[in-house]
């Protein structure tokens, strides 16, 4: 939650999925299943964005393969199955791009914190400052059974599903683990100072005083640091964590991150923006988050089925229901209409106290085209350039303590 500047432009960001978020998006556009899985299409979309006004893009994780219950594989064969690595498709995006912000999903469920952060840090460093984090958390139970030494994931029962307080107390010790590994990967990018790296005169290379080896401790984890990869202040990661639904996850989130994803809903029984807003603030104080010292900038998450007109993305929405065979959901709020009437969201958004959008674009080919050409003829001057961190209106760590 940073201090309102009427001259920032909202930051926009684009969630990429392989074809894109509606199932059937892949059968409209007519790609090939192994289209979806090479080099050629991802730089192509990367580099189309790169020349936008977009600031960044998110790249999704999953532990085992998508589906449609959320307690087990659902079979289906007519739906985008498999997902490329975050992190290979990050390093994609920095060698073939050159100002687009990139953060990459890790599970922090059933990883190590000391391999996040060397795979982070090592992309933030060979980028400039253009990559970072996307703390993500397993959910379901079965990704357990991947795992040769797993971390106990409580199985959801059906009823829970339906309520999110539920879910939250459930998943609280999945949640816990995963601010204690936030914790312990921002302890591991801190432990190089800006001089450790010396000019090599005298023959040295590193100054090993300004590097520390001292032990991180939390609740339940003990690592020995430091990070294997240089990493100064100005190069440490931005994180970025979803927060919806419970309040579990905004305990998290406010806690933790610097970038947080909010998913109101607005209907009749949704969760307006004022009410998220409301809970991240709420949040902020239980946690006793300093926004001047650690400023909070917060996106809105938005599906957005587009078109020329709204008619357009009506018919567009309904064809790809008919394809899938159900109408689509999601957690959070589905527009569906013309690229000026997204515009006209995105300032509400704003106007109530968010920092921009993070889009989930229904169908690649079509959705990710308007956006780039309208987008920029509504907000293409003066916008920010710069490391991911400036580009979020988060600042510089030199300034500021986000540790």
């Amino acid at each position: 939650m940073n201090a309102p500047q009427s001259h920032r432009l909202p930051i926009i960001g684009i969630a990429l999925e392989p074809a894109g978020w509606h199932p059937a998006a892949w059968r409209l556009q007519g790609h090939t299943p192994t289209e979806l899985f090479t080099a050629p299409y991802w730089l192509a979309l990367l580099r189309d964005i790169d020349a936008s006004v977009v600031d960044f893009v998110t790249f999704e994780e999953s532990i085992g393969l998508q589906s449609s219950d959320f307690r087990t594989m659902d079979g289906k064969e007519d739906q985008v199955r498999g997902r490329l690595s975050p992190v290979a498709l990050t390093a994609l995006a920095v060698f073939g791009t050159q100002q687009l912000g990139v953060i990459a999903a890790r599970n922090l469920t059933h990883s190590e914190p000391y391999s996040i952060a060397t795979e982070i840090a090592s992309l933030n460093v060979l980028s400039g400052g253009r990559v970072g984090l996307r703390a993500q958390i397993t959910s379901r139970s079965i990704d357990t059974h991947h795992f040769v030494r797993p971390q106990p994931v409580p199985e959801l029962k059906e009823s829970d599903i339906y309520f999110p307080e539920k879910i939250g107390t459930r998943l609280a010790p999945v949640f816990s683990k995963a601010t204690e590994s936030i914790e312990i990967l921002r302890a591991l990018w801190s432990t190089w100072t800006e001089d450790a790296l010396l000019d090599g005169t005298d023959g040295r290379f590193v100054d090993v005083n300004k590097i520390s080896a001292q032990p991180i401790t939390t609740a339940t984890y003990d690592i020995a640091g430091p990070l294997g990869v240089p990493v100064t202040t100005a190069m440490q990661p931005v994180v970025l964590a979803l927060a919806h639904h419970a309040n579990v996850p905004y305990k998290l989130a406010t806690a933790a991150a610097d970038v947080i994803l909010v998913t109101p809903t607005p209907s009749a029984n949704g969760v307006s923006i004022g009410d998220v807003l409301n809970a991240v603030e709420t949040e902020c104080t239980a946690v006793q988050r300093d926004l001047i010292a650690r400023p909070l900038t917060i996106l809105v998450d938005l599906v957005v089925f587009l078109g020329a007109t709204r008619h357009e993305a009506v018919t567009m929405k309904r064809a790809l229901d008919e394809l899938s065979g159900a109408p689509y959901s999601s957690d959070t709020e589905i527009f569906v209409g013309s690229v000026g009437e997204l515009v006209r969201r995105i300032e509400e958004l704003v106007a109530a106290g968010a920092d921009g959008a993070r889009l989930r674009p229904a169908v690649n080919g079509s959705d990710i085209p308007l956006v780039l050409q309208q987008l920029g003829l509504v907000f293409g001057s003066n916008r920010l350039t710069g490391t991911l961190r400036e580009r979020l209106h988060l600042g510089s760590l030199e300034t500021s303590s986000t540790t």
